[in-house]
């Protein structure tokens, strides 16, 4: 046994560098970096310079485009921006406070400001005051979002803030859940999104159960068409359950499935079937790790390159998601190393 231990570190020393060479260094890993999107970071820097202008022509110019999808991307991200500096956002409302944008936008910052206020942690681990906060932004979200509706009631995202408010309302308002998912059904009953978002609805944590849960998110991946990035929600699933659980999960072999099936639409040696997957490559990187299949752990960490995102790491507790990541990264390294011959 210490013989074959003394091998395989004589083996990762030997293959080291040429493993670690396969992968960007470790100074050049970005966390939750949008740089490749130059018309969206000049826009919201434009705006935190006091001119909403491109990101009101940005959205604009998307959404008569139809790019539902995009649309509903850049909107959350103006909606984050907002958080640092939201007078811009302000200012842009006042001026147009029927404008499908603004409106979008703002429900989007004030979910965003209620969470952020609240915190991530259960409740017993949660301040009088933050709930107070919590609450203080949140019971100003739906009339915006009912604005938000009629004024573009082709578009899904509304719908999709609508299911994210309904999970931080008191007693989780099911009858609004089931309206504002009645509503994405009508307009596109395979919205990423509002799946996502869902999912946490129906998630023990919340307003649901396990199996409420997973019933959820297999229904959904059996229902999509190929290369659906639907197909990533059981993995999702078991990833939210590991969480929470004391004894470790990823290892069962319905978690094995679920991981197989998400590679079908997010494969290690091809682009992925859908646009943003390197949060749901980072979560790969994460379970292949713990399920021992380190080559395909270093594949994920090798195809989502310097771009680490904030889920999974910090959904297990790290305040350093992109330590984390390089953390786990080194790791992979160093069982792929010990492996060669």
């Amino acid at each position: 046994m210490a013989f074959s231990r003394i091998r395989k570190s004589l083996r990762a020393m030997k293959n080291l560098d040429k493993v670690e060479a396969g992968l960007p260094p470790e100074d050049a890993v970005v966390l939750d970096a949008d740089d490749d999107d130059p018309e969206l970071v000049e826009a919201v820097h434009a705006a935190w310079a006091g001119d909403p202008g491109p990101v009101v022509r940005l959205l604009e110019a998307v959404r008569r485009a139809g790019d539902r999808e995009l649309h509903a991307h850049y909107a959350s991200e103006a909606a984050e921006a907002a958080l640092d500096r939201d007078q811009w956002l302000r200012d842009w409302l006042a001026g147009s406070p029927d404008d499908p944008d603004a409106l979008l936008v703002f429900g989007g910052y004030l979910l965003d400001k209620a969470w952020e206020s609240r915190g991530g942690a259960y409740a017993a681990h949660t301040s009088d005051e933050q709930f107070a906060g919590f609450h203080h932004y949140l019971g100003q979200v739906e009339p915006v979002l009912r604005r938000a509706i009629a004024a573009d009631p082709a578009s899904t995202a509304p719908w999709a803030l609508m299911i994210t408010y309904a999970v931080g309302s008191p007693g989780g308002r099911r009858d609004l859940y089931d309206e504002a998912w009645a509503g994405v059904l009508r307009l596109d009953r395979f919205d990423r999104e509002a799946h996502r978002v869902a999912l946490q609805y129906n998630c023990a944590k919340w307003h649901g159960s396990n199996e409420e849960m997973f019933a959820f998110a297999y229904a959904a991946s059996d229902a999509a068409p190929a290369g659906s990035p639907l197909h990533m929600l059981p993995l999702r699933a078991w990833v939210e359950l590991d969480v929470r659980e004391k004894e470790p999960v990823l290892e069962r072999p319905e978690c094995r499935e679920a991981v197989n099936r998400a590679l079908t639409v997010c494969p290690p040696a091809a682009p992925a079937t859908y646009r943003w997957d390197r949060a749901d490559r980072n979560m790969l990187a994460r379970v292949l790790y713990a399920q021992e299949r380190y080559d395909e752990a270093y594949a994920q960490f090798q195809a989502v390159g310097v771009h680490a995102t904030s889920f999974p790491w910090t959904y297990y507790g790290t305040s350093d998601a992109r330590a984390d990541f390089l953390t786990f990264r080194q790791a992979a390294v160093l069982k792929v190393a010990e492996e060669m011959h």
